[in-house]
Protein backbone atom coordinates (compact mmCIF):
# COMPACT_ATOMS: atom_id res chain seq x y z
CA UNK A 1 0.00 0.00 0.00
CA UNK A 2 1.02 3.57 -0.64
CA UNK A 3 3.33 4.91 2.29
CA UNK A 4 3.00 8.47 1.30
CA UNK A 5 1.43 11.15 4.03
CA UNK A 6 -1.74 13.37 2.61
CA UNK A 7 -1.91 16.02 5.05
CA UNK A 8 -1.84 14.43 8.41
CA UNK A 9 -2.44 10.94 7.22
CA UNK A 10 -1.04 8.08 5.41
CA UNK A 11 -2.33 7.46 2.08
CA UNK A 12 -5.05 4.55 2.06
CA UNK A 13 -5.19 4.29 -1.93
CA UNK A 14 -6.71 6.43 -4.72
CA UNK A 15 -10.09 6.35 -6.59
CA UNK A 16 -10.74 7.14 -10.20
CA UNK A 17 -12.45 10.05 -11.18
CA UNK A 18 -13.99 10.63 -14.27
CA UNK A 19 -12.74 14.46 -14.09
CA UNK A 20 -9.44 14.78 -11.90
CA UNK A 21 -8.45 11.10 -12.92
CA UNK A 22 -6.78 9.44 -10.07
CA UNK A 23 -7.48 11.05 -6.44
CA UNK A 24 -5.52 10.08 -3.77
CA UNK A 25 -7.11 9.96 -0.07
CA UNK A 26 -5.75 9.04 3.40
CA UNK A 27 -6.59 6.89 5.85
CA UNK A 28 -8.83 9.28 7.91
CA UNK A 29 -10.80 10.35 4.87
CA UNK A 30 -11.34 6.50 3.82
CA UNK A 31 -12.76 6.13 7.07
CA UNK A 32 -15.24 8.96 6.70
CA UNK A 33 -16.23 7.61 4.00
CA UNK A 34 -17.32 4.90 5.47
CA UNK A 35 -19.88 6.48 7.23
CA UNK A 36 -23.64 6.74 6.53
CA UNK A 37 -23.82 10.85 6.20
CA UNK A 38 -20.91 9.98 3.16
CA UNK A 39 -22.49 6.63 1.73
CA UNK A 40 -25.63 8.63 1.27
CA UNK A 41 -24.13 11.04 -1.06
CA UNK A 42 -23.73 8.27 -3.73
CA UNK A 43 -27.33 8.16 -4.02
CA UNK A 44 -28.37 12.12 -4.33
CA UNK A 45 -28.23 12.66 -7.89
CA UNK A 46 -25.44 16.37 -8.27
CA UNK A 47 -28.25 17.92 -10.73
CA UNK A 48 -31.55 16.74 -9.07
CA UNK A 49 -33.89 15.56 -11.61
CA UNK A 50 -32.30 17.18 -14.79
CA UNK A 51 -31.45 13.92 -15.96
CA UNK A 52 -35.10 14.09 -17.27
CA UNK A 53 -33.93 17.01 -19.61
CA UNK A 54 -30.03 15.71 -19.47
CA UNK A 55 -30.42 11.66 -19.75
CA UNK A 56 -26.82 11.07 -18.65
CA UNK A 57 -26.75 13.93 -16.11
CA UNK A 58 -26.92 11.53 -13.31
CA UNK A 59 -23.54 11.53 -11.33
CA UNK A 60 -23.95 12.22 -7.74
CA UNK A 61 -22.60 14.33 -4.96
CA UNK A 62 -20.14 12.27 -3.82
CA UNK A 63 -18.45 12.54 -7.09
CA UNK A 64 -18.62 15.98 -6.57
CA UNK A 65 -17.14 16.35 -3.24
CA UNK A 66 -14.33 13.89 -3.85
CA UNK A 67 -13.45 16.52 -7.05
CA UNK A 68 -13.76 19.85 -4.49
CA UNK A 69 -11.58 17.54 -2.09
CA UNK A 70 -8.91 17.20 -4.34
CA UNK A 71 -9.01 21.05 -5.44
CA UNK A 72 -8.84 22.47 -2.50
CA UNK A 73 -5.55 19.65 -1.94
CA UNK A 74 -3.80 21.66 -4.87
CA UNK A 75 -4.92 24.83 -4.64
CA UNK A 76 -4.00 24.35 -0.28
CA UNK A 77 -0.56 23.14 -1.43
CA UNK A 78 -0.01 26.36 -3.87
CA UNK A 79 -1.48 28.40 -1.02
CA UNK A 80 1.07 26.50 1.50
CA UNK A 81 3.97 27.34 -1.34
CA UNK A 82 3.23 30.97 -0.94
CA UNK A 83 3.62 31.19 2.80
CA UNK A 84 6.70 29.81 3.34
CA UNK A 85 8.07 31.94 0.76
CA UNK A 86 6.32 35.10 3.07
CA UNK A 87 7.47 34.52 6.83
CA UNK A 88 5.03 37.98 7.54
CA UNK A 89 1.74 36.33 5.96
CA UNK A 90 2.80 32.98 7.49
CA UNK A 91 2.74 34.45 10.87
CA UNK A 92 -1.05 36.20 10.30
CA UNK A 93 -2.04 32.19 8.66
CA UNK A 94 -0.34 29.80 11.35
CA UNK A 95 1.28 29.97 14.98
CA UNK A 96 4.56 27.69 13.07
CA UNK A 97 5.51 27.79 9.84
CA UNK A 98 6.78 24.50 9.95
CA UNK A 99 5.77 21.08 8.02
CA UNK A 100 3.54 20.10 11.06
CA UNK A 101 1.33 23.33 10.80
CA UNK A 102 1.81 23.73 6.87
CA UNK A 103 0.09 19.67 6.48
CA UNK A 104 -2.61 20.67 8.90
CA UNK A 105 -3.28 23.56 6.60
CA UNK A 106 -3.80 20.98 3.73
CA UNK A 107 -5.87 18.88 5.44
CA UNK A 108 -8.06 21.21 7.05
CA UNK A 109 -8.10 22.02 3.47
CA UNK A 110 -9.13 18.81 2.01
CA UNK A 111 -11.93 18.34 4.52
CA UNK A 112 -13.29 21.54 3.79
CA UNK A 113 -13.73 20.04 0.48
CA UNK A 114 -14.99 17.04 1.33
CA UNK A 115 -17.76 18.53 3.31
CA UNK A 116 -18.97 21.01 1.65
CA UNK A 117 -22.31 19.13 0.22
CA UNK A 118 -22.20 16.70 3.03
CA UNK A 119 -26.14 18.60 3.64
CA UNK A 120 -27.32 17.90 0.59
CA UNK A 121 -30.95 16.81 0.66
CA UNK A 122 -32.53 14.53 -1.72
CA UNK A 123 -32.72 16.09 -5.25
CA UNK A 124 -30.11 18.43 -4.10
CA UNK A 125 -31.19 22.19 -4.93
CA UNK A 126 -34.27 21.09 -6.45
CA UNK A 127 -35.93 20.73 -2.86
CA UNK A 128 -34.43 23.40 -0.77
CA UNK A 129 -36.89 26.19 -1.63
CA UNK A 130 -39.54 23.78 -0.64
CA UNK A 131 -37.99 23.36 2.56
CA UNK A 132 -38.05 26.63 3.05
CA UNK A 133 -41.50 27.64 2.72
CA UNK A 134 -42.65 24.48 5.02
CA UNK A 135 -40.09 26.01 7.34
CA UNK A 136 -42.24 28.60 7.53
CA UNK A 137 -45.71 27.18 7.32
CA UNK A 138 -47.47 28.61 11.00
CA UNK A 139 -47.38 25.54 12.65
CA UNK A 140 -45.29 24.37 15.69
CA UNK A 141 -43.68 21.54 13.64
CA UNK A 142 -42.35 23.98 11.13
CA UNK A 143 -41.68 26.41 13.72
CA UNK A 144 -39.04 23.64 15.33
CA UNK A 145 -37.58 23.01 11.88
CA UNK A 146 -36.81 27.11 11.41
CA UNK A 147 -35.16 27.08 14.19
CA UNK A 148 -33.00 24.67 13.95
CA UNK A 149 -32.21 25.49 10.44
CA UNK A 150 -31.79 29.19 11.80
CA UNK A 151 -29.86 27.64 14.48
CA UNK A 152 -27.51 26.18 12.27
CA UNK A 153 -27.68 28.45 9.17
CA UNK A 154 -26.17 31.04 11.81
CA UNK A 155 -28.96 33.57 10.16
CA UNK A 156 -32.77 33.60 9.28
CA UNK A 157 -31.88 33.50 5.81
CA UNK A 158 -31.91 29.50 5.60
CA UNK A 159 -29.02 28.57 3.99
CA UNK A 160 -30.99 24.73 3.73
CA UNK A 161 -27.73 22.63 2.51
CA UNK A 162 -25.40 24.58 5.05
CA UNK A 163 -27.25 24.09 7.65
CA UNK A 164 -27.62 20.50 7.42
CA UNK A 165 -24.32 20.36 6.44
CA UNK A 166 -23.41 21.72 9.58
CA UNK A 167 -25.54 19.64 11.62
CA UNK A 168 -24.10 16.46 10.01
CA UNK A 169 -20.78 17.71 10.31
CA UNK A 170 -21.12 17.54 14.25
CA UNK A 171 -22.32 14.10 14.00
CA UNK A 172 -19.21 13.50 12.36
CA UNK A 173 -16.80 14.92 14.77
CA UNK A 174 -18.34 12.69 17.27
CA UNK A 175 -17.66 10.32 15.02
CA UNK A 176 -14.23 11.06 14.71
CA UNK A 177 -13.93 11.63 18.50
CA UNK A 178 -14.01 7.73 18.88
CA UNK A 179 -11.70 6.89 16.06
CA UNK A 180 -8.05 5.68 16.36
CA UNK A 181 -6.90 9.32 13.84
CA UNK A 182 -6.04 11.81 15.93
CA UNK A 183 -7.16 15.09 15.66
CA UNK A 184 -9.20 14.36 13.21
CA UNK A 185 -12.36 15.60 15.58
CA UNK A 186 -9.82 18.88 15.66
CA UNK A 187 -9.80 19.25 11.83
CA UNK A 188 -13.12 18.67 10.93
CA UNK A 189 -14.75 21.34 13.69
CA UNK A 190 -11.93 23.48 11.63
CA UNK A 191 -13.37 22.64 8.39
CA UNK A 192 -16.57 23.64 9.20
CA UNK A 193 -15.40 27.00 10.82
CA UNK A 194 -14.30 27.69 7.52
CA UNK A 195 -17.22 27.03 5.26
CA UNK A 196 -19.13 29.30 7.58
CA UNK A 197 -15.77 31.57 7.48
CA UNK A 198 -15.88 32.12 11.70
CA UNK A 199 -15.67 29.62 14.64
CA UNK A 200 -17.78 28.98 17.13
CA UNK A 201 -18.02 26.82 20.52
CA UNK A 202 -15.93 23.87 20.51
CA UNK A 203 -14.39 25.25 16.73
CA UNK A 204 -12.40 27.91 18.55
CA UNK A 205 -10.41 25.71 20.68
CA UNK A 206 -10.30 22.90 17.67
CA UNK A 207 -8.36 26.17 16.12
CA UNK A 208 -5.89 26.76 18.65
CA UNK A 209 -5.18 22.82 19.11
CA UNK A 210 -4.26 22.79 16.01
CA UNK A 211 -2.56 26.05 15.73
CA UNK A 212 -4.43 28.32 12.52
CA UNK A 213 -4.77 31.87 13.41
CA UNK A 214 -8.52 32.89 12.37
CA UNK A 215 -7.18 34.83 8.72
CA UNK A 216 -6.45 30.47 7.45
CA UNK A 217 -10.05 30.22 8.25
CA UNK A 218 -11.03 33.24 6.42
CA UNK A 219 -8.12 31.79 3.68
CA UNK A 220 -9.50 28.43 3.51
CA UNK A 221 -12.92 29.94 3.10
CA UNK A 222 -12.50 32.11 -0.23
CA UNK A 223 -10.30 28.92 -1.74
CA UNK A 224 -14.20 26.96 -1.30
CA UNK A 225 -16.15 30.34 -2.73
CA UNK A 226 -14.75 33.33 -3.47
CA UNK A 227 -17.12 34.18 -6.74
CA UNK A 228 -14.50 34.18 -8.93
CA UNK A 229 -12.31 30.73 -9.40
CA UNK A 230 -12.86 28.97 -6.33
CA UNK A 231 -12.52 25.00 -5.81
CA UNK A 232 -16.19 24.30 -5.76
CA UNK A 233 -16.85 26.19 -8.84
CA UNK A 234 -13.92 24.65 -10.91
CA UNK A 235 -14.96 21.05 -9.82
CA UNK A 236 -18.93 21.54 -10.91
CA UNK A 237 -18.53 23.83 -13.96
CA UNK A 238 -16.24 20.98 -15.48
CA UNK A 239 -18.17 17.87 -14.17
CA UNK A 240 -21.43 18.96 -15.14
CA UNK A 241 -20.59 19.54 -18.33
CA UNK A 242 -18.93 16.40 -18.99
CA UNK A 243 -22.01 14.66 -17.55
CA UNK A 244 -24.45 17.04 -19.48
CA UNK A 245 -22.90 16.35 -22.69
CA UNK A 246 -22.48 20.22 -23.13
CA UNK A 247 -18.83 21.46 -24.18
CA UNK A 248 -18.42 25.12 -22.33
CA UNK A 249 -16.78 23.32 -19.41
CA UNK A 250 -13.01 22.87 -21.05
CA UNK A 251 -10.82 24.97 -17.87
CA UNK A 252 -7.00 24.68 -17.67
CA UNK A 253 -7.20 24.63 -14.00
CA UNK A 254 -3.38 23.99 -13.69
CA UNK A 255 -2.75 26.94 -15.50
CA UNK A 256 -4.61 28.62 -13.04
CA UNK A 257 -3.59 27.20 -9.71
CA UNK A 258 -0.24 28.25 -11.17
CA UNK A 259 -1.42 31.64 -11.07
CA UNK A 260 -2.27 31.70 -7.36
CA UNK A 261 -0.27 33.81 -5.07
CA UNK A 262 -1.32 35.71 -2.17
CA UNK A 263 -0.94 39.12 -0.94
CA UNK A 264 -1.60 41.33 1.96
CA UNK A 265 -5.07 42.77 1.86
CA UNK A 266 -5.56 46.15 3.74
CA UNK A 267 -5.95 44.68 6.95
CA UNK A 268 -3.16 42.79 6.94
CA UNK A 269 -4.28 39.76 6.56
CA UNK A 270 -3.38 37.02 3.57
CA UNK A 271 -5.96 36.78 0.17
CA UNK A 272 -5.58 35.04 -3.00
CA UNK A 273 -4.73 37.22 -6.20
CA UNK A 274 -4.44 35.84 -9.30
CA UNK A 275 -1.79 36.87 -11.84
CA UNK A 276 -2.53 38.68 -15.28
CA UNK A 277 -0.63 35.46 -17.05
CA UNK A 278 -4.11 33.70 -16.31
CA UNK A 279 -6.22 35.77 -18.02
CA UNK A 280 -7.43 33.41 -20.75
CA UNK A 281 -8.02 30.27 -18.49
CA UNK A 282 -9.95 33.25 -16.17
CA UNK A 283 -11.72 33.66 -19.47
CA UNK A 284 -12.43 30.70 -19.94
CA UNK A 285 -13.98 30.23 -16.61
CA UNK A 286 -16.52 33.09 -16.80
CA UNK A 287 -17.88 32.19 -20.37
CA UNK A 288 -18.28 28.31 -18.76
CA UNK A 289 -20.31 29.33 -15.69
CA UNK A 290 -22.17 32.22 -18.31
CA UNK A 291 -23.20 28.82 -20.69
CA UNK A 292 -23.47 26.46 -18.18
CA UNK A 293 -26.47 29.16 -16.18
CA UNK A 294 -27.89 29.93 -19.56
CA UNK A 295 -27.65 25.96 -21.29
CA UNK A 296 -27.87 23.64 -18.29
CA UNK A 297 -29.42 25.45 -14.66
CA UNK A 298 -31.60 27.74 -16.01
CA UNK A 299 -33.01 25.45 -18.56
CA UNK A 300 -36.67 26.15 -18.71
CA UNK A 301 -37.78 22.39 -18.02
CA UNK A 302 -35.16 22.02 -15.34
CA UNK A 303 -37.01 24.80 -13.63
CA UNK A 304 -40.56 23.06 -14.35
CA UNK A 305 -39.04 20.37 -12.62
CA UNK A 306 -37.78 22.48 -9.86
CA UNK A 307 -41.22 23.89 -9.35
CA UNK A 308 -42.85 20.43 -9.36
CA UNK A 309 -40.31 19.35 -6.43
CA UNK A 310 -41.31 22.23 -4.51
CA UNK A 311 -45.16 21.64 -4.97
CA UNK A 312 -45.39 18.44 -4.38
CA UNK A 313 -43.12 18.57 -1.28
CA UNK A 314 -45.31 20.82 0.25
CA UNK A 315 -48.69 19.38 -0.05
CA UNK A 316 -46.96 16.37 1.51
CA UNK A 317 -45.13 17.87 4.41
CA UNK A 318 -47.74 17.31 7.10
CA UNK A 319 -49.51 14.26 6.11
CA UNK A 320 -49.00 10.94 7.59
CA UNK A 321 -46.50 8.93 6.08
CA UNK A 322 -46.91 6.09 8.80
CA UNK A 323 -47.75 3.65 5.07
CA UNK A 324 -43.98 3.85 4.00
CA UNK A 325 -42.48 2.46 6.76
CA UNK A 326 -39.80 5.05 7.23
CA UNK A 327 -40.57 7.78 9.67
CA UNK A 328 -42.74 6.06 11.78
CA UNK A 329 -45.13 8.59 13.10
CA UNK A 330 -43.65 11.32 12.18
CA UNK A 331 -44.70 13.90 9.25
CA UNK A 332 -41.94 14.84 6.55
CA UNK A 333 -41.26 18.41 8.46
CA UNK A 334 -40.31 16.28 11.55
CA UNK A 335 -38.49 14.02 10.21
CA UNK A 336 -36.35 16.22 8.61
CA UNK A 337 -35.24 18.61 11.28
CA UNK A 338 -31.08 18.63 10.60
CA UNK A 339 -31.31 17.47 14.30
CA UNK A 340 -33.52 14.58 13.50
CA UNK A 341 -32.48 13.48 10.55
CA UNK A 342 -28.66 13.53 11.19
CA UNK A 343 -29.51 10.88 14.16
CA UNK A 344 -31.59 9.02 11.86
CA UNK A 345 -28.75 9.03 9.24
CA UNK A 346 -26.21 7.90 12.02
CA UNK A 347 -28.49 5.06 12.88
CA UNK A 348 -29.06 4.04 9.84
CA UNK A 349 -33.04 4.22 9.93
CA UNK A 350 -33.35 6.73 6.82
CA UNK A 351 -31.41 9.14 4.55
CA UNK A 352 -34.07 11.48 2.80
CA UNK A 353 -32.05 10.88 -0.23
CA UNK A 354 -33.35 10.25 -4.36
CA UNK A 355 -34.41 6.73 -3.64
CA UNK A 356 -36.39 8.02 -0.30
CA UNK A 357 -38.07 10.94 -2.09
CA UNK A 358 -38.57 8.62 -5.50
CA UNK A 359 -40.54 6.16 -2.91
CA UNK A 360 -42.62 8.85 -2.04
CA UNK A 361 -42.97 9.99 -4.92
CA UNK A 362 -44.32 6.83 -6.57
CA UNK A 363 -46.37 6.14 -3.35
CA UNK A 364 -48.42 9.06 -4.39
CA UNK A 365 -48.98 8.91 -7.88
CA UNK A 366 -50.22 5.22 -7.57
CA UNK A 367 -52.29 5.30 -4.65
CA UNK A 368 -56.33 5.50 -4.59
CA UNK A 369 -57.71 9.45 -5.04
CA UNK A 370 -59.86 9.74 -1.86
CA UNK A 371 -60.14 13.57 -2.03
CA UNK A 372 -59.28 16.60 -3.41
CA UNK A 373 -56.26 16.90 -1.67
CA UNK A 374 -55.07 13.70 -2.75
CA UNK A 375 -56.09 14.06 -6.55
CA UNK A 376 -53.70 16.99 -6.37
CA UNK A 377 -51.12 15.48 -4.59
CA UNK A 378 -51.45 12.64 -7.02
CA UNK A 379 -51.39 14.87 -10.25
CA UNK A 380 -47.92 16.47 -8.89
CA UNK A 381 -46.34 13.07 -8.04
CA UNK A 382 -47.10 12.35 -11.86
CA UNK A 383 -45.73 15.07 -13.25
CA UNK A 384 -42.00 14.11 -11.70
CA UNK A 385 -42.41 10.79 -13.27
CA UNK A 386 -43.73 10.18 -16.52
CA UNK A 387 -46.17 13.04 -17.16
CA UNK A 388 -44.20 15.79 -18.89
CA UNK A 389 -47.28 17.05 -20.10
CA UNK A 390 -48.16 18.09 -16.37
CA UNK A 391 -45.12 19.90 -15.39
CA UNK A 392 -45.65 23.90 -15.36
CA UNK A 393 -46.04 25.03 -18.81
CA UNK A 394 -43.29 27.63 -19.98
CA UNK A 395 -44.49 30.64 -21.16
CA UNK A 396 -41.17 31.81 -21.57
CA UNK A 397 -38.37 29.61 -22.30
CA UNK A 398 -35.43 31.40 -22.81
CA UNK A 399 -34.64 34.82 -20.77
CA UNK A 400 -33.60 35.98 -23.80
CA UNK A 401 -37.26 36.72 -24.64
CA UNK A 402 -37.44 39.19 -22.16
CA UNK A 403 -34.95 41.13 -23.01
CA UNK A 404 -36.01 41.24 -26.78
CA UNK A 405 -39.22 42.49 -25.73
CA UNK A 406 -37.61 45.29 -23.26
CA UNK A 407 -35.29 46.19 -26.07
CA UNK A 408 -38.29 46.75 -28.33
CA UNK A 409 -40.48 48.77 -25.47
CA UNK A 410 -36.84 50.96 -25.12
CA UNK A 411 -36.39 51.57 -29.06
CA UNK A 412 -40.49 52.42 -29.62
CA UNK A 413 -40.22 55.14 -27.09
CA UNK A 414 -37.11 56.79 -28.17
CA UNK A 415 -34.49 55.32 -25.72
CA UNK A 416 -31.32 53.40 -25.87
CA UNK A 417 -31.47 50.25 -24.81
CA UNK A 418 -28.62 50.26 -22.36
CA UNK A 419 -27.78 47.14 -20.27
CA UNK A 420 -29.20 49.31 -17.07
CA UNK A 421 -32.60 50.04 -18.56
CA UNK A 422 -33.15 46.81 -19.76
CA UNK A 423 -32.29 45.23 -16.60
CA UNK A 424 -34.84 47.90 -14.70
CA UNK A 425 -37.27 46.86 -16.90
CA UNK A 426 -36.93 43.05 -16.18
CA UNK A 427 -36.86 43.45 -12.70
CA UNK A 428 -40.21 45.06 -12.63
CA UNK A 429 -41.56 41.82 -13.71
CA UNK A 430 -41.49 40.25 -10.36
CA UNK A 431 -43.56 42.43 -8.74
CA UNK A 432 -46.03 41.88 -10.91
CA UNK A 433 -47.04 38.55 -11.76
CA UNK A 434 -50.31 38.75 -9.38
CA UNK A 435 -51.12 41.06 -11.88
CA UNK A 436 -49.87 39.71 -15.17
CA UNK A 437 -52.17 36.40 -14.03
CA UNK A 438 -54.60 38.05 -13.47
CA UNK A 439 -54.89 40.06 -16.71
CA UNK A 440 -54.03 36.86 -18.84
CA UNK A 441 -56.46 35.28 -17.44
CA UNK A 442 -59.25 38.00 -17.96
CA UNK A 443 -57.88 38.10 -21.96
CA UNK A 444 -57.85 34.12 -22.13
CA UNK A 445 -61.44 33.78 -20.16
CA UNK A 446 -59.10 31.14 -17.94
CA UNK A 447 -60.50 30.51 -14.42
CA UNK A 448 -58.24 27.79 -13.10
CA UNK A 449 -54.77 28.89 -13.98
CA UNK A 450 -51.91 29.94 -11.77
CA UNK A 451 -48.81 31.88 -12.49
CA UNK A 452 -45.12 30.85 -11.03
CA UNK A 453 -42.00 32.91 -12.01
CA UNK A 454 -38.42 32.26 -11.92
CA UNK A 455 -35.88 35.11 -11.21
CA UNK A 456 -32.13 35.00 -10.46
CA UNK A 457 -28.80 35.96 -12.48
CA UNK A 458 -25.67 33.81 -13.89
CA UNK A 459 -23.16 36.48 -12.07
CA UNK A 460 -24.22 39.14 -9.30
CA UNK A 461 -21.82 41.77 -9.75
CA UNK A 462 -22.48 43.14 -6.42
CA UNK A 463 -21.02 40.22 -5.24
CA UNK A 464 -17.97 39.84 -7.36
CA UNK A 465 -16.87 43.42 -6.60
CA UNK A 466 -17.36 42.44 -2.69
CA UNK A 467 -15.45 39.00 -3.00
CA UNK A 468 -11.87 38.57 -1.13
CA UNK A 469 -10.10 37.20 -4.45
CA UNK A 470 -7.71 40.11 -5.79
CA UNK A 471 -7.88 39.80 -9.67
CA UNK A 472 -5.87 41.65 -12.16
CA UNK A 473 -8.06 44.60 -12.95
CA UNK A 474 -10.83 44.00 -15.38
CA UNK A 475 -9.99 46.38 -18.06
CA UNK A 476 -7.40 44.33 -19.08
CA UNK A 477 -10.21 41.70 -20.89
CA UNK A 478 -13.05 43.76 -22.87
CA UNK A 479 -14.54 39.99 -22.85
CA UNK A 480 -14.57 39.39 -19.25
CA UNK A 481 -16.41 43.04 -18.87
CA UNK A 482 -18.92 41.49 -21.45
CA UNK A 483 -19.29 38.48 -19.60
CA UNK A 484 -20.56 40.28 -16.60
CA UNK A 485 -22.38 42.85 -17.60
CA UNK A 486 -24.39 40.41 -19.53
CA UNK A 487 -24.32 37.74 -16.81
CA UNK A 488 -25.47 40.19 -14.43
CA UNK A 489 -28.51 40.78 -16.12
CA UNK A 490 -31.87 39.36 -14.81
CA UNK A 491 -32.82 35.99 -15.90
CA UNK A 492 -36.67 35.78 -15.62
CA UNK A 493 -38.79 32.43 -16.69
CA UNK A 494 -42.65 32.15 -16.27
CA UNK A 495 -44.33 29.33 -15.94
CA UNK A 496 -48.67 28.44 -16.16
CA UNK A 497 -50.03 25.93 -14.15
CA UNK A 498 -53.20 24.37 -12.39
CA UNK A 499 -53.46 21.79 -9.56
CA UNK A 500 -56.18 20.25 -10.96
CA UNK A 501 -54.97 17.68 -14.10
CA UNK A 502 -58.25 18.33 -16.87
CA UNK A 503 -57.36 21.91 -16.39
CA UNK A 504 -53.64 21.60 -16.69
CA UNK A 505 -54.38 19.92 -20.18
CA UNK A 506 -56.69 22.28 -21.66
CA UNK A 507 -53.85 25.05 -20.82
CA UNK A 508 -51.32 22.65 -22.40
CA UNK A 509 -53.54 22.55 -25.38
CA UNK A 510 -53.57 26.60 -25.66
CA UNK A 511 -49.48 26.29 -24.71
CA UNK A 512 -49.09 28.64 -27.83
CA UNK A 513 -51.66 30.94 -27.24
CA UNK A 514 -50.83 31.66 -23.90
CA UNK A 515 -46.89 32.22 -24.85
CA UNK A 516 -48.44 35.05 -26.91
CA UNK A 517 -50.95 36.71 -24.45
CA UNK A 518 -47.57 36.70 -22.01
CA UNK A 519 -45.44 38.36 -24.00
CA UNK A 520 -48.54 40.74 -25.03
CA UNK A 521 -48.76 41.81 -21.31
CA UNK A 522 -45.28 41.84 -20.40
CA UNK A 523 -44.65 44.42 -23.41
CA UNK A 524 -47.58 46.44 -21.60
CA UNK A 525 -46.49 46.24 -18.01
CA UNK A 526 -42.79 47.66 -19.64
CA UNK A 527 -44.39 50.07 -21.25
CA UNK A 528 -45.99 51.45 -18.28
CA UNK A 529 -42.76 50.76 -15.90
CA UNK A 530 -40.86 53.07 -18.46
CA UNK A 531 -43.48 55.84 -17.54
CA UNK A 532 -42.26 55.54 -13.88
CA UNK A 533 -38.38 55.39 -15.04
CA UNK A 534 -38.96 58.89 -16.75
CA UNK A 535 -40.81 60.66 -13.77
Amino acid sequence: MPSETIGLYAQRGVIQDSVHGFIPINEAEYYLLQTPFFRRLHNIKQLGMSFLVFPSARHSRLEHSLGVMHLMWQLGRRVVEELAADQRLCQETLEDCDDKHFNTFIQVARLVGMLHDVGHLAYSHMSEEAIKDIAHFSDSRSKALFDELTLYSGSDALKVHEAYGVAFSESLARLAEGSDFPALKSTIEAAVASLRRGAQGSEREALNELGLRDNAILLLHDMISNEIADADRLDYLQRDAQATGIVYGNIDVARLLAGIKLQASSEGRPVLTLDIKSLQTLEDVFDARYKMYRSVYFHHKTISLAKSVTRFLRLVSTLDLSWLGIYGNQTLQEAIRPTALSNAIMNDDYYFDDPELDLIVRGFASGSVKDDESRVIRRWALSMLDRRDLLPLSLIKRSEEVTMIADSVLRSNGRAPTGKLVSELIDMLHSHVEYLEETMKSKLKVDDMKLDAFESYVISSDRLNEGNINVFNWNESMYLRALIEQGSMPVILLYAYSDDESSHLKLRQRANELRSVAREKIGEIMREGLKELRA
